[in-house]
């Protein structure tokens, strides 16, 4: 210490403090207590969802998520910013609604996006492929709708035996075909490929589509089956019987309580609330009233219990 500092200092209680001895010990305790936690649990990792085992595996769950993508099902279709320009549903704050600041960043139109345009790298080694999609992209709009929906609809009485699928006759026009594409593309472990690769560069860093392809259907019932779907605690769920995000639970804790349990704007809400509570943290010594908080409540005497001690004053009340 500085003779400045000492002199700063002089008169003023201090208390000695190794800050070093205490990270180490820390430290030390911390690798223990993660080195015997994971011997005894193991890790919580669970596979990802890879479009090549849902198509391999489950190929009728993996058929009516493309078909619905393509008929126009995706939850995302209306999401709004940053996916979509649908700036009504973005959630807002007291008419304020930050996504729609930044608007479309990862333009997605799923049924394009998603399906035709994974077809077209089909399409290229493919022939049967390449003419259904010229048909289906030849039609109207309301022929391409009918196609999709008797496809879909005869999914439901659809069967599956040693990875083979079979579908009650029907006018399914090329959909039959083109879905026939996807669960090829699929199986040979190329779907997330044909999603996420990019014209501009080597490789992709961006997995968006990928994750967004098997959201609603296949990734929800994975979640399920992990005890990770419910609305209780969002993200501090973790697979199975491990915690998760337990530090996380404050702010989870808020999507229990009026209004953000029932509201559309639960997140900003929930956002705004933590903002609103770290500023007032912060701004504390500075705000009337509460920078006199420290004096009234008097806790600095128990922390300097023994100095006061010493010094003959009065205990602590």
């Amino acid at each position: 210490m500085s003779k400045r500092t000492e002199a700063y200092l002089q008169g003023v209680p201090t208390k000695p403090y190794d800050l070093l001895r205490e990270g180490l010990i820390v430290l030390t305790l911390a690798v223990i207590a993660i080195v015997v936690l994971a011997a005894v649990f193991s890790s919580p990792d669970y596979p990802t969802v890879r479009g090549e085992d849902v198509a391999k595996l489950q190929p009728l769950a993996y058929l009516k998520t493309s078909a619905n993508i393509l008929a126009g099902n995706h939850s995302v279709q209306d999401y709004g910013p940053p996916y979509t320009s649908n700036t009504e549903n973005a959630q807002s704050l007291y008419g304020i609604a930050p996504a729609n600041w930044f608007g479309v960043t990862i333009p997605v139109d799923p049924s394009r996006d998603l399906v035709l345009q994974p077809l077209e790298r089909v399409a290229t080694l493919n022939p049967g492929v390449a003419s259904a999609l010229d048909t289906y992209q030849a039609a109207s709009a309301d022929q391409q709708q009918a196609w999709v929906s008797a496809y879909l609809d005869a999914l439901d009485g659809a069967t599956e035996e040693s990875g083979v699928v079979t579908i009650p006759p029907g006018d399914y026009g090329p959909v039959a075909t083109l879905m026939n594409g996807m669960l090829a593309l699929g199986r040979a472990g190329l779907l997330e490929g044909a999603l996420d690769s990019s014209d501009r560069l080597p490789y992709s860093l961006d997995y968006t589509k990928s994750l967004l392809f098997f959201l609603d259907d296949v990734d929800a019932s994975v979640a399920e089956k992990l005890d990770m779907a419910s609305d209780q605690w969002g993200v501090s769920h973790e697979t199975g019987r491990y915690p998760g995000a337990w530090w996380l639970w404050p702010y989870t804790f808020l999507y229990q309580i009026p209004p953000m349990s029932s509201s559309g704007n639960a997140d900003l809400e929930a956002v705004g609330i933590f903002t609103a509570a770290f500023l007032l943290l912060l701004l504390a010594p500075f705000i009337p009233i509460l920078n006199r908080l420290p004096r009234a409540l008097r806790i600095y005497r128990l922390i300097w219990r023994d100095w006061y001690r010493r010094r003959g004053c009065p205990p602590p009340r």
